[in-house]
């Protein structure tokens, strides 16, 4: 009887436990699916990577966006490492000596989040020149998203600029921010960026907040102008639009060719290696002080083009305007009626490289006194940045109507 009761008690007992067993059988095997769904999914992109067809003709230089995406992410990566230890506001400077100093590696890594930010815009000039050589603005939306991409980044490299509140980075937002009280409504506009009616640990505070999130949104922009590039197509060498039957997939070629970012990033970080403080500003090692200002204040040499186009003009009204239709006026490059590419023709080719040529001179420009003849070559170079876009869009129009 006991025997009875003790087997009946075992297979009551059993029956829940088998049941178990298959539920949670079936409960792995569906996640097994659902995992294998998604590496399929993850093979079929890489795949459809893979096969898309791209012209014979595309060199490196056409590599250079990836290379910047490496970097770009590079960026994101150490700044979220610095941003565990920096403290914003009036501990700003001790945090930063402290970073340097006191934290494992943190010079390392303060190097190269700073270093990069020069490697990133340097690499965005020879990505946008080589835009502009090829005529690439024909292709629209991924132009504006490209313009919009720039933006964000300029946007984010000043407020970074600001943070370790060195004696530069306070008087920079000073003077710059300053520069907005001309607009209607300029006055409250400034106070509100400053937190005050001056450049203080509200100010830090609210531009670390500001840093911290426009990367991300330099992350989505990125994702949006990739899925328009692969959308609408890249130009190709000399402007030629090939058929697919005269292209090759982009897999082993240009996979190879962009393993070529490696090297780049090697080289910079061993330049980094050698010379941790090869872009900082030696005025930047003193910290910040109210009291006294720089003689010669000015940004970092990827703004400084733009800084000379600002400083041409003596007016501040005048100025600030020249200063921003010299940004916006990339934008409008997309602006035109043809369909054909301009790369094609010798006389444009004489026109982008004399417009290369010329960002070069107003960088250089930009860190010269406010004195002639400086004064004069920068007014006279800006005349020409200008009138780069009047004759692109004279040979538009030629083009428009002759073919």
């Amino acid at each position: 009887m006991n025997t009875f009761v003790n087997d009946n008690y075992t297979c009551l007992h059993t029956i829940p436990s088998a049941l178990g067993f298959w539920l949670q059988t079936f409960k792995v095997w569906g996640l097994c699916r659902k995992r294998w769904f998604i590496i399929i999914s993850f093979t079929k992109s890489l795949s459809t990577l893979w096969e898309l067809p791209r012209p014979k003709t595309l060199s490196y230089w056409w590599g250079f966006g990836s290379l910047l995406g490496i970097l770009i992410v590079i960026q994101v990566a150490s700044g979220l490492i610095l941003a565990f230890c920096y403290s914003s506001g009036f501990l700003a400077w001790p945090s930063v000596i402290e970073i340097t100093r006191e934290v494992y590696a943190g010079w390392l890594v303060r190097s190269i989040h700073g270093n990069t930010a020069s490697f990133v815009f340097f690499v965005i000039f020879i990505h946008f020149f080589r835009g502009i050589i090829q005529s690439s603005f024909y292709l629209r939306l991924p132009w504006i998203r490209g313009f919009v991409l720039m933006l964000l980044t300029m946007a984010a490299a000043f407020l970074g600029y600001v943070l370790p509140w060195g004696q530069m980075s306070f008087w920079g937002a000073t003077v710059i921010i300053n520069l907005l009280r001309i607009l209607p409504y300029g006055k409250m506009l400034v106070i509100w960026l400053w937190g005050g009616f001056y450049v203080s640990a509200a100010t830090c505070r609210f531009f670390f907040a500001l840093h911290y999130i426009i990367p991300f949104a330099v992350l989505a922009v990125i994702l949006v102008h990739l899925f328009l590039l692969h959308f609408s197509g890249s130009t190709s060498f000399g402007g030629i639009n090939y058929s697919d039957r005269l292209k090759i997939k982009f897999g082993l070629l240009f996979s190879i060719k962009d393993i070529v970012n490696i090297i780049f990033i090697w080289v910079g970080f061993l330049l980094i290696l050698r010379m941790p403080d090869l872009f900082s500003d030696p005025v930047n090692f003193l910290p910040a002080d109210l009291s006294s200002s720089p003689i010669h204040i000015q940004p970092e040499w990827y703004f400084l083009h733009f800084y000379a186009i600002l400083r041409a003009i003596p007016n501040k009204v005048g100025g600030l305007v020249i200063f921003f239709l010299a940004i916006f006026i990339i934008l409008l490059f997309s602006w035109i009626k043809s369909e054909l590419s301009q790369s094609q023709f010798l006389y444009y080719d004489f026109l982008a490289w004399s417009f290369v040529f010329f960002n070069f001179l107003l960088i250089w420009l930009g860190r010269q006194p406010v004195e002639d003849p400086f004064i004069r070559l920068r007014q006279l170079i800006t005349l020409f940045y200008f009138s780069f876009f009047f004759f692109l869009k004279s040979l538009d129009l030629f083009i428009f109507y002759s073919f």
